[in-house]
């Protein structure tokens, strides 16, 4: 799962040693090379003892035998499927190809950005947009992968309280589905209308003034409303008998519109990001 941060923390850690002036830069990258390479080692040395319990490992960490995607999971490829049907029109190979040439399309703004222009606060961003991308445009991605992005959206939440706490709000919502499977359903609207109550107590959500205030409110307004709406539809309303997974592909559906929204979103941030000096000041220190 940590492939989702895989890149950013790369391209963070390799800016950082480009920024060195002296030849600490290029001793701090080996370093870490070396770290890696052993970490790597020490993680698979357990399952080296015979080809086949590596080859285990492998399907487990690509599984590309349980298909595109688990379920009716919130992502680009599952949406793009009540369009066109992948799995009709390409062989398994071809969308294994397809998710991996998009994947990484996606990634390198971000991560291109980063690596140029290293600082903590970039970092952040990066990790967010890298692991949004991953369960959106990625191979076999299951509903819970989303807890992914919303662990790093944490990280931003005092400087982006009204995104941070829709991207919660919405993230869990995402799940509705399993949530209802699992019989978490009062679990799930509990804590979401606790998270929600704290939130508006901790935090000025709303920071625009004028129009974009009030554009700003209406639009959260407008998603949690659908947000209720789909999850009253979904615990008391029976669908057709042609449609028996209506529900859930409505919620995964209106989910992957906010979560490309927000990608579009925190992508914006990181690039319009301007220099901090206290962060300049702590990179300035490990570089040094």
């Amino acid at each position: 799962m940590e492939l989702y941060h895989a890149l950013p923390f790369f391209c963070f850690l390799l800016g950082i040693c480009f920024r060195s002036q002296n030849q600490n830069g290029f001793f701090r990258l080996i370093k870490i090379g070396l770290a890696v390479i052993a970490t790597f080692v020490l993680c698979w040395l357990p399952f080296l003892s015979s080809v086949e319990s590596a080859i285990q490992v492998l399907h487990r960490l690509f599984p590309f035998a349980r298909g595109l995607y688990e379920d009716k999971v919130a992502n680009f490829w599952c949406t793009l499927s009540l369009v066109i049907k992948l799995k009709n029109i390409l062989t398994t190979e071809h969308i294994i190809l397809l998710c991996l040439v998009s994947t990484l399309v996606m990634l390198l703004p971000s991560s291109l950005d980063l690596l140029i222009r290293p600082s903590i606060q970039r970092f952040k961003l990066a990790l967010i947009n890298s692991s949004l991308v991953f369960f959106l445009f990625s191979f076999q991605v299951h509903e819970k992968s989303i807890l992914i992005p919303a662990i790093v959206v944490c990280l931003q939440i005092n400087k982006d309280p009204f995104w941070c706490v829709w991207f919660g709000i919405l993230s869990t919502f995402s799940m509705l589905p399993l949530l209802i499977k699992d019989g978490l359903t009062t679990a799930f609207i509990g804590s979401t209308l606790l998270y929600l109550i704290l939130s508006l107590s901790l935090y000025d959500l709303v920071q625009y003034t004028g129009w974009r205030k009030s554009l700003q409110k209406l639009l959260f307004l407008v998603s949690l409303l659908g947000m209720a709406v789909l999850t009253i539809g979904s615990l008391t309303v029976k669908p057709p008998v042609h449609l028996p997974d209506l529900f859930p592909v409505l919620v995964s559906a209106y989910s992957c519109v906010h979560f490309v929204l927000f990608l579009v979103y925190f992508h914006y941030r990181q690039f319009t990001l301007e220099n901090d000096k206290q962060d300049e000041v702590v990179l300035k220190k490990k570089v040094s």
